[in-house]
């Protein structure tokens, strides 16, 4: 191809090159937009939690087999819930770092009336010993506890299937399961979603979190989405660069 005096001609490897890397850059912008349309959503629903205020949980309406979300939970918002904790049956969420330190997140059922069942946060404790899972100890009778609603946390990339139901001992080490997974460990109703501890509540563990649940904010994605974009116009820019030559040039 003649631009005026120069002439571009780029192998084929190099065009293939540009074409997996443009790709890849974009499709990482187009995501980045995504996540921020989503944190948009999320922003929005926090603040409509804070102004309804602490409210008392009833997941009543959750689906008997517990496969579905409560539509009366708001993400973001504080309520109280009554039930008993089960202890015997706790869920550690696997990997998870505090400063430098890598432990868990101990997730325990909160069995409300009627027997379905919430999921506490309880916080982070230390992975002491690698070959040995911790068991944390929890409450034994009724409790009254407070805390914000989430949905369950999701890894930074999702690789593959849902991991399987597998019966292995109490507690469960598990990383990042989603909401069938939980609800297949207890085969009983499980509400879609975590109740994170109230810092205050003297029965957890390390509680670092606030009222902000949404993490890296919209502006944040939206920098990164241009970050990636503009990469891939840099790939373009070397492209031409490295093939570019006047006529004449050996």
């Amino acid at each position: 191809m003649k631009i005026g005096r120069y002439r571009f001609a780029p192998p084929w490897w190099g065009l293939l090159l540009f074409a997996i890397a443009a790709t890849l850059f974009s499709a990482l912008g187009a995501w980045q937009i995504q996540r921020a349309h989503y944190k948009e959503s999320l922003v929005a629903a926090q603040q409509a939690a804070r102004e309804a205020g602490l409210t008392r949980m009833r997941p009543e309406r959750a689906a008997a087999e517990g496969d579905a979300r409560v539509s009366d939970l708001q993400y973001g918002r504080r309520y109280i819930a009554e039930g008993r904790y089960d202890g015997a049956h706790q869920i550690l969420l696997r990997d998870q770092m505090h400063g430098q330190t890598v432990g868990y997140r101990v997730w325990t059922p909160l069995i409300l009336d009627g027997g379905i069942r919430v999921m506490v946060d309880r916080g982070w404790v230390p992975d002491r010993e690698r070959d040995t899972r911790p068991d944390p100890p929890a409450p034994v009778g009724p409790v009254r506890i407070q805390g914000f609603w989430r949905s369950f946390p999701q890894p930074p990339l999702q690789w593959g299937v849902q991991q399987a139901c597998e019966a292995r001992g109490w507690p469960r080490d598990l990383s990042y399961p989603g909401a069938a997974t939980v609800r297949c460990q207890y085969e009983a109703p499980v509400v879609d979603g975590l109740l994170l501890l109230d810092p205050a509540d003297p029965h957890g563990f390390v509680r670092d979190w606030d009222e902000d649940l949404v993490g890296l904010s919209p502006f944040g994605h939206y920098a990164y989405a241009s970050q990636w974009f503009l990469a891939a116009v840099g790939a373009g820019v070397i492209l031409v660069v490295v093939n570019l030559r006047r006529d004449g040039d050996a």
